[in-house]
């Protein structure tokens, strides 16, 4: 040992002699001169570099010598820990136990305290062992710092039960008036009792609401290790009950709410808002966030009760109008979500466009309104003059880059509705162009996708959906990959393209409303079908056109049809969802429908409905969300 040492410190003066004597006069010369050059390493330094690389090399019986030297001659405690862990991967116990006596006989040190009732347990006195460790915790005093050293010194020896029976000592010791619950939620943790986890979690949320964002933070990770969604509704059911039980903290009604938003169930965090408000008051702009967060992932009916709920507090809100104009969009989303939309209902909904442009101008706080009356007028009224005039008028306000490229948007579907292929697919690639990496350049791309495909330009249509698999929107991304499968298998059944184009025509009569000349040219496609591939999808656009026609048990049993015998393909979660939609909403039969929507999340965990189904089958099995 002593002769590597002496090696090192000749050959690193070796090289410092070289490294001057090479360097030119000038510079040695000003080195010397120089008052702030770096100061060479002093051989304690040295010492602990080397002693460090032993001990992480393993190399324990050199890193033992260094550390003992370094010990009896700094008396640093860390060098005294280093040196006995070396000697317990030596299986020295004797020489440990003999070390550490001698050190306590001068210094009453708990690491060492601990570290002798260790080596009894690793010499198999285990009794001993055991009985030495619970007369350390019996005898704790209420020391704060010396709880969480004595832990400390626990976990160091891999202790962690005992490091959680101190800390849970502790806990009870009223006079600290700390429950210790950050520290404990980690060794529960580790143990694997998720259980009194959560609890002390919540617990420490209580005695510091400050610190919710690190509690979130920590929750996170604990939903990240879920693998069978377990850990997720334990979750649920701890901060579900911790609020109900502690109604009176508007910390875990934040805390739920936040969760909630994780989980995308908006039905639970809008309850939660609103109850928050009930007790508390002042939830109005925490409300009307959440509405909008609810109206922009498709939680209309959700969106609508908290938009509502904000109206029935009167006109006085600075943000009334923000109110009303929430309720309109989600109204309108309701109604074309049905099966077949009321035209009254949406007719009264331009009667309250006009009354909000009456009452609040027609200006940037209210444009968005216009889009709804426009779409009204055009897919629904037979009115695509009026629609595009006020969509004209649109324009011409003060719009900013994002604003402008959502009416053009709509103007593009208003063209393509009517026919008109090459306006449309000119303001999709405007708007594509001005929002290239933003989630409306990409449903901007996917529309001017979709538009190709109507027309039979395929490898065009193609080459943008491949890009599209990578969107962000997770909506997007997935409408992509289904038309892009649906492009690529059919070409391969049929490199023609003939029948694919026949169904592409099908496809644009549908979104074009245009149902009866769609269903000729299926009847067409399916009499001369001379590819398979199609099968599966021409039963879809069946179903879509009997849902417009409201022949919904028919509807019904052909997308069951494509469930049944297509279970591995790519629409199978799709038709079981519109199934499910189906017996819910219409024809009543709601067990079957929860019995859908169950094996949509169950079989289907990765469908884009899988989330949403989660929700419907709790609604269905009537949780009290």
């Amino acid at each position: 040992m002593n002769r590597l040492l002496t090696s090192i410190k000749q050959s690193w003066l070796v090289v410092f002699i070289t490294l001057i004597l090479t360097l030119p006069q000038s510079q040695v010369i000003g080195q010397q001169a120089n008052p702030v050059a770096a100061p060479p390493q002093d051989a304690r330094q040295i010492d602990d570099q080397l002693a460090a690389e032993f001990f992480r090399n393993r190399d324990w019986e050199n890193a033992r010598s260094m550390y003992e030297k370094l010990w009896e001659k700094y008396k640093a405690q860390h060098y005294f820990n280093q040196y006995i862990e070396c000697l317990f991967q030596l299986k020295s116990l004797d020489e440990a136990e003999k070390a550490i006596k001698k050190v306590q006989r001068q210094q009453n040190n708990i690491q060492n305290t601990i570290d002798l009732n260790y080596i009894s347990m690793l010499k198999g006195e285990r009794t001993k062992a055991e009985a030495g460790f619970a007369a350390i915790i019996e005898t704790l005093p209420a020391d704060r710092n010396l709880i969480h050293v004595t832990a400390n010194a626990f976990r160091m020896r891999n202790l962690d039960d005992y490091a959680l029976m101190v800390y849970e000592k502790g806990s009870r010791m009223e006079s600290l008036n700390y429950g210790f619950d950050l520290e404990r939620s980690y060794l529960y943790q580790m143990s694997g009792n998720y259980d009194a986890g959560m609890e002390a979690f919540l617990a420490y949320l209580e005695a510091f609401p400050e610190q919710i964002d690190m509690i979130k933070g920590r929750i996170q990770s604990l939903m990240y290790m879920d693998v069978n969604s377990s850990m997720t509704e334990l979750i649920r059911q701890k901060i579900l009950e911790r609020a109900q039980l502690k109604p009176d903290k508007i910390i875990f009604g934040d805390l739920l709410i936040w969760f909630s938003l994780q989980e995308k169930d908006f039905e639970m965090a809008m309850n939660q808002a609103r109850a928050i408000d009930r007790r508390f008051g002042d939830q109005d702009t925490k409300i009307l966030d959440l509405s909008a967060i609810c109206l922009a992932n498709g939680e209309y009916s959700t969106a609508l009760s908290g938009y509502d709920y904000l109206l029935k507090k009167g006109k006085n809100s600075a943000f009334y109008f923000n109110y009303l104009a929430g309720s309109i969009q989600a109204r309108y989303q309701i109604e074309i979500q049905h099966l077949k939309p009321d035209i009254e209902k949406l007719k009264q909904l331009i009667t309250d466009i006009h009354q909000v442009f009456d009452q609040a101008g027609f200006n940037r706080q209210t444009y968005q309104l216009a889009f709804i009356q426009a779409s009204i007028q055009a897919f629904y009224l037979n009115q695509a003059k009026e629609a595009d005039s006020l969509l004209e008028q649109t324009r011409i306000l003060p719009l900013n880059e994002v604003e402008l490229a959502e009416v053009k948007m709509l103007q593009a579907d208003l063209l393509l509705f009517n026919d008109e292929i090459w306006e449309a697919t000119l303001l999709y690639s405007q708007v594509d162009k001005a929002m290239k990496n933003e989630p409306l350049g990409h449903e901007a791309r996917f529309r001017n996708a979709r538009l190709r495909y109507f027309i039979g330009e395929f490898a065009w249509a193609q080459a943008q959906l491949e890009v599209l698999k990578a969107a962000t929107s997770k909506l997007i991304a997935n409408d992509a990959l289904q038309l892009s499968l649906l492009i690529s298998d059919a070409l391969s059944e049929d490199t023609t393209g003939i029948s694919l184009q026949a169904f592409a025509t099908v496809d644009k009569l549908i979104w074009q409303k245009n149902t009866k000349a769609a269903a000729i040219l299926l009847d067409s496609l399916s009499v001369n079908l001379n590819n398979l591939v199609l099968n599966p999808h021409i039963l879809i656009k069946r179903a879509e056109i009997l849902i417009q026609e409201k022949e919904l048990l028919q509807a019904d049993s052909l997308l069951m049809l494509v469930f049944s015998q297509y279970p591995e393909h790519y629409l199978a979660d799709d038709a079981l969802f519109r199934s499910a939609g189906i017996k819910e909403q219409l024809i009543g039969i709601q067990s079957e429908a929860r019995k859908q929507y169950e094996i949509i999340f169950n079989n289907y965990p990765a469908s884009i409905f899988a989330s949403q189904a989660r929700q419907k089958y709790r609604q269905l099995r009537g949780d009290n969300i």
